[in-house]
């Protein structure tokens, strides 16, 4: 079972999958890796990655996880799920795939921690360090998700701190909620990208 969205996200009609279902997870990335599969051959394949938890107690286990390629998005509700396909962790562990994001020094652990013990290769790219080096701009370390995206893509988001500390577990995201997940995935893909971080060496 499957929600599908279609939203105008900052001047581009971007399709967004919710679901709790591994074989709708496994169709999105096997559909995503096929039509981005020049990017995925040559090693340029850029995946916004975002990890949402319920802060509640000591080291919440991750509720959502959302990929981004192009303009379209996944949200997988961990919680609400009984499996994870092997798709998704076969997705996560390649090294030829580039995962970006903001602010994202734990969600490997998140999700490696979580009941499906999702492992990725790699810690995915933190946005703002090669934000700071491409800008010449140290102040970008340490700056907001919005601060980055105005200074990059030169667009205006809003990221409030009561959403991101807002009940994750739940069925269906919020209104709210579906638009700061999505804008974190959708702007680290299109930052990322810009930034052709596989050219980076970590």
């Amino acid at each position: 079972m499957a929600t599908i969205y279609n939203i105008p996200l900052y001047g581009t009609n971007v399709t967004v999958t919710e679901t709790a279902t591994a074989s709708v997870v496994k169709k999105w990335i096997k559909s995503m890796l096929f039509f981005h599969r020049h990017h995925y051959n040559n090693g340029t394949l850029i995946v916004g990655l975002g990890v949402q938890w319920t802060p509640i107690g000591q080291n919440p286990p991750a509720d959502t996880l959302q990929l981004c390629i192009g303009s379209r998005i996944l949200i997988f509700h961990l919680t609400h799920a009984e499996t994870a396909p092997l798709a998704l962790y076969q997705f996560l562990e390649n090294p030829s795939i580039s995962f970006v994001g903001f602010w994202n020094h734990s969600d490997r652990s998140k999700l490696a921690t979580s009941w499906a013990n999702l492992e990725m290769c790699r810690d995915p790219y933190d946005l703002r360090f090669y934000a700071a080096m491409e800008y010449d701009d140290p102040e970008l370390k340490t700056a907001s998700v919005p601060w980055i995206v105005k200074k990059c893509l030169g667009f205006d988001v809003q990221q409030r701190p009561d959403v991101s500390m807002s009940d994750w577990n739940r069925e269906y995201l919020t209104a709210d909620q579906l638009l700061y997940a999505c804008t974190d995935a959708y702007c680290a893909f299109l930052i990322g990208k810009d930034l052709e971080v596989w050219e980076f060496d970590d």
